[in-house]
């Protein structure tokens, strides 16, 4: 059993730890860094940062429905690309979030850090 707290809510889990990040955002929306992340500032320089990760943040906003909160990583894709962008650059920030999509599949998950 894992025990996770979001705000001020604490979670008790019973499941397998790779399925985790799944079951905590489908009850509370986010795992804990994923409101981590969503706590960074957006960084005015360099241009193209500030940009990519205006688009990330919108698009966690206005996301269809069908596409859900049912990442199997924690953190979710779109907040993998942002910290992957902030901390590796441009180019090897794209590749690395090209590498995570590739590995986004059922049974598949747990914890995936840039």
């Amino acid at each position: 059993m894992q025990s996770i707290k979001v705000g001020d809510d604490e979670i008790q889990l019973n499941v397998d730890a790779s399925m985790a990040p799944s079951v905590l955002r489908a009850f509370a929306g986010a795992t804990p860094l994923d409101l981590d992340i969503a706590s960074h500032e957006i960084p005015p320089h360099p241009a193209w940062l500030l940009g990519c990760v205006r688009c990330l943040r919108w698009y966690r906003r206005v996301r269809p429905a069908w596409v859900g909160r049912r990442c199997v990583f924690d953190p979710s894709c779109s907040r993998y690309a942002e910290l992957a962008l902030r901390k590796r650059g441009l180019v090897r920030g794209l590749a690395a979030v090209l590498l995570r999509l590739h590995r986004c599949k059922p049974g598949h998950g747990g914890m995936d850090l840039p």
